[in-house]
């Protein structure tokens, strides 16, 4: 099988999120989820700026899941920058590996 045109596909952007957002209803429960790709550098340096933290350099920084209780009237959404938001901004409770502390002796 060959193509002689191009393939006319849509493909989801940070521009237009609610287009990349996909929602399912059951019994009073609405379950969103947004899957794009990998920030560009330019929202990454926005993102540690708002987060006065560097962030890793490979996030999918607009990506979110979220359920909501319509009846009720609560939403609970897991999304990068409130989880990057909860880290630590001093280092005095950071994670560090076992040999952390020979290697900074070392420098």
């Amino acid at each position: 099988m060959s193509f002689n045109a191009p393939i006319m596909e849509s493909y989801p952007t940070p521009s237009n999120p609610k287009a990349a957002t996909v929602s399912f209803f059951q019994h009073g429960w609405t379950i969103s989820t947004r899957k794009l790709p990998i920030s560009k550098s330019d929202a990454i340096d926005v993102l540690s700026a708002k987060l006065g933290i560097p962030v890793p350099e490979m996030i999918f920084g607009d990506n979110l899941v979220s359920v909501e209780n319509v009846g009720k009237g609560w939403c609970l959404e897991f999304n990068p920058f409130d989880a990057l938001d909860r880290v630590d901004k001093t280092d005095r409770t950071m994670l560090k590996v076992a040999y952390s502390r020979e290697w900074l002796e070392s420098r």
